[in-house]
């Protein structure tokens, strides 16, 4: 089964309220049957105490349609697994019933952690929300926000961005979409600059990286949108949780040679 693209070693990935969004032509080629995308919803909460619970919120696309059945069930099975991870779920049950264990588990870890007395008076949540932000005839791009908190510091946020091949359910490599890398990884670094510049007026790249002394990593999280290609680094990823998520949407205009606008939106 393909999965949908993983990323950072921390296994988080998610979505809840999908918003179905079209970009380029909205005209479909003969003999072809549009994918369809609707919401699923699962909420669950368990107090441990007053306002002090456990909650379990997730809305996520479904996807109906197609030309052939057995790619759309691929794809809905890539978002299962984004499902799957954000609730800490065991992948080895039917989702429903993973995701009433995975609620009394969370309410479990709640209520030892305040019995042990580590808990800080929070309640502790999982989060997924879920998109569809620019859709062709051909590919199909989807957004996924999550986030969790279960003590600790703070929580965790996160976003994932992936285009997908409506013929094939495989998600699109970045050399598929940009056809020189080097002149893209000195857009990014440029561009990961400025989108800091108003909290960090003077910092330089090597001041926001959790390396100083290594160049830009390439982003596995990106996607096709409209006005060009996004991509996002989340926290920990390349730079220290203080820099926040870096979300960055290069234009076409920008892009220039190194990526080909028409291929994806008509």
């Amino acid at each position: 089964m393909f999965q949908f693209k993983s990323i950072l070693s921390l296994a988080m990935v998610a979505g809840a309220a999908l918003l179905l969004a079209s970009c380029g032509s909205s005209s479909t080629p003969a003999n072809s049957t549009p994918i369809v995308v609707s919401q699923k919803e699962f909420h669950a909460k368990k107090c441990v105490r007053d306002s002090v619970c456990a909650e379990i919120d997730l809305n996520y696309p479904v996807l109906s349609g197609g030309a052939d059945s057995a790619m759309t069930k691929r794809l809905n099975d890539s978002i299962q697994v984004a499902v799957y991870l954000a609730a800490n779920a065991d992948p080895n049950l039917p989702l429903a019933q993973a995701l009433d264990s995975a609620t009394a588990a969370l309410y479990a870890m709640l209520d030892s952690d305040i019995k042990a007395g580590s808990e800080m008076g929070m309640s502790y949540t999982l989060e997924l929300q879920g998109k569809a932000i620019c859709q062709t005839p051909g590919y199909l791009s989807l957004q996924m926000d999550g986030y969790s908190f279960t003590g600790g510091a703070h929580g965790y946020y996160y976003t994932v961005i992936n285009t997908f091949n409506l013929n094939t359910s495989e998600s699109i490599h970045l050399s598929s979409i940009i056809s020189d890398t080097t002149v893209l990884r000195t857009l990014l670094e440029q561009a990961f600059v400025e989108n800091h510049r108003k909290e960090i007026p003077d910092a330089k790249l090597a001041d926001l990286l959790l390396d100083p002394e290594a160049p830009l990593a390439l982003p596995s999280n990106y996607c096709i949108v409209p006005e060009g290609v996004r991509f996002v680094y989340n926290p920990y990823e390349v730079a220290p949780y203080a820099v926040g998520l870096t979300d960055i949407v290069l234009k076409w205009e920008q892009l220039g040679p190194i990526a080909n606008r028409d291929k994806w939106l008509k």
